[in-house]
């Protein structure tokens, strides 16, 4: 054989060859194309997912973690500045009754009042942002307290009217919010809306025994204003039904209602009204 002829056998052989080789490494190449992009998805997709869990932390943080943070930290602020008006108060009471100087104690009262009043400006600051059901009968009643006790009208009004709005507490809170109302009310010149507050108040407690005492305690705070308010006919008309109220209590609470009322009733004597005769019927039977 001819090496021309023995060259022309082997081309297509080597050729085929060649082909084949051709073949695996597009394969191969193939191969390592489609894993990259494996990897590269897989890589996308968990960078993704990261970032969406991310995203979810900081919206958390944002609208839920970071307002209750905030949300608890002015609670805790406004309950300091109620505590701290109720402590100064307690503190100089104890003080003037230590003391019978009346220069001494009015220096007293010079020196705690600016204190208080700007509890009060704190408290009020902080109360426009909470929620109703972070703020309790019992704080607004001392903020209420002072305010009126500092002649801070305004202020006292704010606290009366969050107070009365609240609808989530007991009968007998809101006949303290109705109470207090009725008290500012009658003290800023409006006797007939004051009035019907106390008689708000008295309402809320219901009938029944279990609540005579309250309804006694409330219906001697509306006698004292009405005497004070120089109303003398509802004066006198109030009066008698304290007496007929007072007169089912057989507890200790009897004497301490009727002592109490007789004692201021008997303050008020040369006013416009005059003084009950029967003011022993208060606390006897």
């Amino acid at each position: 054989m001819s090496i021309a002829e023995e060259g022309a056998d082997r081309e297509p052989s080597t050729l085929l060859l060649k082909n084949h080789e051709d073949r695996i490494a597009k394969l191969e190449e193939g191969s390592h194309a489609t894993l990259f992009k494996r990897i590269t998805a897989s890589a996308s997709a968990s960078a993704l997912f990261l970032g969406l869990v991310l995203t979810f932390a900081s919206l958390r943080d944002v609208f839920i973690s970071k307002p209750e943070a905030d949300r608890i930290n002015q609670l805790s602020e406004f309950n300091k500045a109620v505590n701290s008006a109720a402590q100064l108060r307690q503190e100089i009471t104890k003080l003037q009754i230590e003391t019978a100087n009346p220069t001494l104690q009015l220096a007293m009262m010079s020196a705690v009042t600016p204190q208080i009043l700007n509890d009060i400006s704190t408290a009020r600051a902080i109360l426009r942002d909470l929620r109703n059901d972070d703020v309790g009968i019992p704080q607004l009643i001392v903020l209420i307290t002072e305010a009126f006790t500092a002649g801070d009208i305004e202020n006292a009004k704010a606290f009366v009217a969050r107070a009365v709005a609240k609808t989530d507490v007991s009968p007998f809170l809101h006949s303290e919010a109705k109470r207090y109302e009725g008290r500012l009310l009658f003290a800023t010149g409006n006797p007939d809306q004051g009035r019907q507050s106390f008689r708000e108040a008295i309402g809320s407690l219901g009938e029944s025994a279990a609540t005579l005492s309250a309804r006694a305690y409330v219906l001697g705070d509306l006698v004292l204003y009405e005497y004070s308010a120089g109303d003398c006919t509802n004066a006198a008309a109030e009066f008698q039904t304290l007496l007929d109220t007072i007169r089912g209590l057989y507890d200790q609470s009897r004497p301490q209602i009727g002592g109490t009322v007789k004692a201021q009733l008997l303050q008020l004597q040369g006013r416009r009204c005059p003084t009950p005769q029967n003011l022993d019927a208060l606390i006897s039977n």
